[in-house]
């Protein structure tokens, strides 16, 4: 007869093949820091997430990227934080792979969308939880009214309501406006009365010129009128201080200097003024 085998006692029963696979992931948040530092509240922090034995993280220029835990570059490690846990890898990869174009190289920012901006989507996505609000402060503090009005234009970079219009510290493009530090009526060195520009030249001359220029074009009125009466007031101011300086040298004579070619009215005759020193 053959022999008949039974159970073995105690053996224990055949697990079916998805119960592994249904078994809960980790979700693994490692922390660095970028510099020397203690932090209390806040700190300058780079973040990644693990996901059995793989950490993924996000950087300017390569986007969503994988490297071996707790071994990221330009960062010393801190700490590792579970999060939560996933069902399954598949889940996690699905996640991975709806996140990939939000997070592409070129919208790095480090205000705005940084690796910690990747680390608080992609396990808030896998687990339903945040991570720790100290991780990614500094960036939100930035983000905030109106500490975003005075970042650089290159922090700007990446912003959600980022637009062409905002004003740079540098304008590119076009010179620097000079402000007008001397401006207005005044003296020159040689006593000729004008209006100074921010170069602090002097532009009567050039003001006057225009004047007698709009006024000597043939108006026939009394804009070549104004011009004549205003050369003949300078020619009789000369006169006058003509005759003065020979009056006092004692060199000058009652017919050397007569009223009619001082007065600048013309037209009459006048007689010779007395010396009072002859």
């Amino acid at each position: 007869s053959v022999p008949h085998f039974g159970p073995v006692q105690g053996a224990l029963p055949h697990s079916r093949p998805s119960s592994c696979s249904a078994m809960p992931i980790e979700v693994i948040l490692n922390v660095y820091d970028l510099i020397e530092q203690t932090p209390i509240c806040c700190g300058f922090f780079h973040t990644g997430v693990e996901i059995l034995g793989t950490e993924y993280s996000f950087a300017g220029g390569a986007g969503v990227f994988d490297c071996r835990p707790r071994s990221a570059p330009d960062g010393n490690f801190r700490e590792s934080i579970v999060i939560g846990t996933v069902e399954s890898t598949a889940a996690a990869r699905s996640v991975l792979d709806r996140l990939r174009p939000e997070f592409h190289g070129d919208s790095y920012s480090l205000i705005f969308q940084n690796c910690n901006d990747f680390s608080e989507a992609y396990c808030k996505a896998l687990t339903g939880r945040n991570i720790p609000g100290r991780i990614n402060r500094l960036a939100r503090m930035g983000r905030a009214w109106p500490i975003r009005l005075c970042l650089p234009r290159h922090l700007k970079a990446g912003a959600p309501n980022a637009s062409p219009g905002d004003t740079p510290l540098l304008q590119r493009g076009s010179p620097p406006v000079q402000p007008r530090l001397f401006q207005g009526a005044g003296q020159t060195l040689s006593g000729s009365s004008g209006s100074f520009s921010a170069s602090g030249a002097a532009d009567g001359e050039s003001w006057w010129s225009r004047l007698r220029a709009r006024f000597s074009r043939g108006d026939g009125g009394g804009g070549a009128a104004l011009v004549a009466s205003s050369e003949q007031g300078s020619s009789a101011r000369e006169l006058r201080a003509a005759a003065a300086a020979r009056r006092l040298s004692g060199e000058g004579t009652d017919s050397e200097v007569e009223v009619g070619q001082i007065n600048a009215g013309g037209g009459r005759s006048v007689a010779p003024m007395p010396n009072p020193w002859g």
